[in-house]
């Protein structure tokens, strides 16, 4: 039911690391908006590595990998070409493009790092479920 991705790209240079700093930082409500509304999404951070030279996008999620990438696309389409444009080897935008969208989800596939090891305390449980238990502690 949940599944991982953790999807490890190439900063092109120091400016573009800039960049992606700003545009996390412009977009960070419109990610949790999207994030929110796809209701798929248990998790997920962006992390600089190497030296802010790599970001890697780290997410657990239920259903399938491809079902989801599509999510993506559909719903962060504009952020992702905003920050694909400073990400080398990039897939060809706009990813929302249905022309692009199968690119896309290949290219995440390509950069996507399997984990060694994943624990979920609550395996059999989506967001959806997670969240409507919530409402009935509240009501």
């Amino acid at each position: 039911m949940q599944n991982t991705l953790t999807s490890v790209v190439t900063i092109k240079s120091p400016e573009d690391y800039d960049a992606i700093s700003q545009l996390l930082s412009n977009f960070a409500s419109n990610i949790n908006n999207a994030l929110d509304t796809i209701k798929t999404v248990h998790f997920a951070r962006i992390v600089f590595l190497d030296n802010n030279t790599k970001l890697a996008l780290i997410t657990e999620f239920d259903g399938d990998f491809v079902t989801y990438v599509q999510d993506f696309a559909n719903s962060l389409g504009q952020v992702f070409d905003a920050l694909f444009a400073h990400i080398a080897d990039a897939p060809p935008l706009p990813v929302e493009d249905p022309q692009n969208t199968q690119a896309f989800i290949e290219f995440m596939q390509k950069n996507n790092v399997a984990p060694s090891f994943f624990y979920s305390a609550y395996p059999d449980l989506t967001v959806v479920n997670i969240l409507d238990l919530q409402k009935g502690e509240q009501g």
